[in-house]
């Protein structure tokens, strides 16, 4: 059965997507939101203007935005004189108004929807990513995420053991 298997059998066609103009704070919120109907989701796609695909913004790539431009601010240093509650909200304003091109992933990895099974595996095994997109004509249609390929390569070995 996981021979027969390709990767569109398993992709989640409900994905977020964001407009590359959007601020960071729109892609935070974009995620949460996403999050709320699919847990295990780690990313927001990306959009061109016209359409087409830019990259992905990651869990990742939000949590060291907010790493770089709020935990690390120099307001929020640890002595006694800081004023935590206005340093924080100070810097998380700034992080939330920042705009998203420096945090867009590029180098994405990318599945046919006919990939096979063990071509999705071996490539999230080499690529070491928790996500993939599908693509057909230009176009995302899908995302397939490792959890999806480990709950179909365990279902087969939970069902003949």
């Amino acid at each position: 059965m996981l021979l027969r298997k390709r990767a569109w059998d398993i992709m989640n066609e409900d994905f977020s997507t964001i407009d590359e103009s959007a601020s960071l704070s729109e892609a935070i919120r974009t995620l949460r939101d996403s999050m709320k109907e699919a847990p295990e989701n780690q990313i927001v796609v990306v959009k061109k203007k016209n359409g087409s695909l830019r990259g992905v913004v990651s869990i990742w790539t939000m949590l060291k935005a907010v790493e770089d431009m709020v935990l690390k601010d120099e307001d929020l240093s640890l002595t006694e004189e800081a004023d935590w509650d206005r340093a924080f909200k100070r810097a998380g304003t700034a992080c939330c108004s920042a705009s998203l091109d420096g945090h867009i992933e590029e180098n994405l990895t990318v599945l046919k929807p006919t990939d096979p099974m063990l071509v999705v595996l071996e490539i999230f095994r080499k690529k070491k990513r928790t996500w993939a997109l599908v693509q057909e004509g230009g176009n995302i249609i899908g995302v397939v995420h490792l959890n999806d390929v480990y709950r179909e390569v365990t279902r087969d070995l939970v069902q003949q053991f």
